[in-house]
């Protein structure tokens, strides 16, 4: 699997493409909150942006990338975003990822999901792969699946091989069993709720163990999480509405944990996930 490039923040994909290491989520935000949102983490230096069709949030995503480019703090090829799609017919796939182009006013994005599994999920899948020959789509992905026996059927019908799981991942739920599968295909995991999402964020921060590294660090819980994540391999795109901890969140590349303390952390696994989808 490829290693994490802490200079350029990317890591190299299986398709040849470079993909941003730490986002920034926007599930749950209006449109006018994914604007200001999204704005300022190009402004700070965010360069990964996380969508979904379902988040009906895609005109505010578009809107606050395309103001961020014309006051030319980023340009287009410096951005990376991800989108993702519910399961449904092939013509119904077609048409809900024109209109996520059309919303976020993107000539394309770089990186398309399958939302979750479901009763057509292998439809988006194919029309996501005839959007990569249209090159309105850059890379193909998965949401949502959590088993070797769900990505061997998503392998056994891709022609485009997938080239990122998102799910949720966190210091209770890392699922090292399907981590370490999908290293044979340099598929990379990126984590949603990496700081345990909203309702279990503070149980998370809390922890004993994560705030004694943080005073040991002299870094946030948040940013001992998050730097642990990106040590073990994991892109990250945590979701906030708050501009200050975006930025703490994103302030994560000036320490390194030790090899032990990312053990210890590997440690407080539970297997426990917080959503069902």
């Amino acid at each position: 699997m490829s290693s994490f490039n802490y200079d350029s923040r990317t890591v190299l994909l299986n398709n040849g493409y470079y993909m941003p290491i730490l986002g920034v989520g926007t599930w749950s935000l209006s449109n006018e909150e994914a604007t200001d949102i999204v704005y300022n983490a190009l402004k700070y230096g965010i360069r990964l942006i996380d969508t979904a069709r379902y988040y009906q949030c895609e005109k505010g995503v578009g809107k606050g990338i395309r103001q961020a480019i014309v006051d030319g703090i980023v340009k287009r090829e410096d951005i990376f975003v991800t989108g993702k799609i519910m399961p449904m017919q092939y013509s119904l796939a077609r048409k809900e990822i024109q209109e996520s182009l059309h919303d976020l006013n993107l000539e394309y994005v770089d990186l398309m999901l399958v939302h979750q599994p479901g009763l057509g999920d292998r439809d988006v899948y194919h029309a996501l792969e005839n959007f990569v020959e249209l090159q309105k789509i850059k890379t193909l992905g998965i949401s949502n699946y959590y088993t070797i026996e769900q990505i061997e059927e998503v392998l056994s019908y891709a022609q485009i091989m997938p080239s990122v799981i998102q799910n949720e991942n966190h210091i209770y739920y890392q699922n090292h069993r399907l981590k370490e599968y999908i290293k044979r295909y340099n598929i990379v995991l990126t984590s949603w709720y990496p700081l345990g999402g909203r309702g279990y964020i503070t149980d998370h921060l809390h922890n004993e163990m994560i705030v004694n590294m943080s005073n040991t660090y002299k870094k946030t819980p948040a940013q001992i999480i998050l730097r642990w994540r990106l040590q073990s391999g994991n892109i990250s795109v945590p979701g906030s509405s708050n501009l200050l901890h975006i930025r703490q969140n994103y302030d994560i590349f000036d320490f390194e944990l030790s090899p032990e303390d990312i053990k210890l952390i590997d440690s407080i696994d539970r297997n426990e996930r917080y959503e069902s989808w």
